[in-house]
């Protein structure tokens, strides 16, 4: 036997799985860091291989991501035909637990597919969703039209718990915070829906340039996204010339920064209020849960990771953590049952629910949604099963 030709083959054979990996590379890499700051030879590095390796199998990075969304959301082309509201639960939570980052690919790089593919995943999502409505309609044969709907959305949300990276701290209650969640957000009691609310548009803007610049930035990194939005297009959205934007911030990393601290201390001051004035926890967390719901109608977009500002990521994060224990605290004064790590799960899914369903268009427009969404939350945080205890 030749083994030194027996070699020389068995370099040159590739590994089975050597797709898979870069696929698993590149969905982390995309996930942790944005997938306009991750470059082919990351995600080779990442896998141990040449770039002219990783070539061979992606010829470039735009088709990378179009395959790793399309592999992670693969079970979108399946739609639940069950109609009980438990097996919907269970058989949803098997489908998704082992499927990480699928909410910080939706949110966050599903928007650099192309267009009609984006419009693709958009439609199954909706498609599938609509699929937890038998089971709604069993567990809540009350519900009146667009009610269903709400709560179908309000799942979805729910299950993106399963996937989303500030929860794997959280490994050991992830799974039956998630399904407790789910099978206590039908017992919301929710009002009628209510017409299609018209959006105001502010009459007025401030006379200050930066106060402008900070206005225009908050909409912009909301709408595009952080990647997608150029100090020009602020500028020019906020009537202020090139020379005068950079005299107020030096960086876009820098407006940035001030747009997060802003909306940060707002939160802040909103909780501190709120516990001055509150006669006890309960009061207080009710209280909470309606300002926060409130606030975040503006900022449910523009609060999410900027990917890339790592300075900035970690300042948020670490504000996020001390603002998340001011809810886990007051949820123990409430339900003194919970752990702290039960506690913080259900605080977790609660901000979720907020922050989703603000982005849901064709729910968000509704005149009673607000109302509805401090419902459905307080369900989940208080862990109620059955309508009205």
């Amino acid at each position: 036997m030749n083994t030194t030709a027996a070699h020389v083959d068995g370099s040159r054979r590739r590994p089975r799985d050597r797709k898979q990996q870069i696929l698993v590379a590149s969905l982390e890499l995309f996930a942790e860091h944005g997938y306009p700051n991750v470059t082919m030879a990351q995600i080779a590095d990442a896998v141990g291989i040449t770039a002219g390796a990783l070539y061979r199998h992606f010829s470039n990075k735009a088709m990378l991501l179009q395959r790793v969304v399309a592999d992670s959301f693969a079970w979108l082309n399946d739609p639940p035909s069950f109609t009980g509201y438990e097996d919907t639960v269970e058989r949803m939570i098997v489908t998704i637990s082992d499927r990480p980052f699928l909410s910080d690919l939706w949110t966050h790089e599903a928007r650099y597919l192309p267009e009609d593919q984006l419009r693709d995943l958009r439609k199954r999502m909706r498609t599938y969703t609509e699929g937890f409505l038998p089971g709604i309609r069993q567990r809540r044969p009350d519900l009146t039209p667009g009610q269903d709907d709400l709560l179908a959305w309000a799942m979805q949300s729910l299950l993106s718990g399963l996937g989303r990276r500030s929860m794997r701290s959280l490994a050991s209650v992830r799974v039956p915070s998630v399904r407790a969640a789910l099978l206590a957000v039908p017992a919301a009691e929710l009002v009628e829906i209510g017409p299609v609310a018209e959006p105001v548009k502010p009459n007025l803007t401030p006379v200050s340039m930066r106060e402008r610049l900070l206005t225009v930035a908050f909409e912009q990194f909301g709408e595009r996204g952080y990647q997608d939005t150029t100090m020009a297009s602020i500028g020019a959205a906020a009537d202020v010339t090139g020379p005068n934007v950079y005299g107020y911030f030096a960086s876009k990393s820098e407006l940035l920064r001030a747009v997060t601290d802003r909306g940060t201390h707002a939160l802040w001051l909103n909780l501190d209020r709120t516990l001055a004035s509150a006669a006890t926890p309960a009061d207080a967390l009710h209280e909470l849960v309606r300002s926060y719901t409130s606030l975040m109608g503006s900022w449910a977009s523009t609060l999410e990771d900027p990917s890339g500002e790592h300075d900035v990521i970690d300042t948020m994060r670490a504000g996020q953590r001390e603002y998340i224990a001011e809810w886990v605290a007051l949820l123990q004064a409430v339900v003194p049952g919970l752990d702290q790590q039960q506690a913080r799960a259900r605080c977790q899914l609660a901000m979720f629910l907020i922050s989703d369903l603000h982005k849901t268009r064709h729910i968000v427009r509704h005149a009673n949604f607000h109302e509805n969404l401090v419902a459905m939350v307080l369900a989940v945080l208080l862990d109620r099963s059955v309508p009205g205890s």
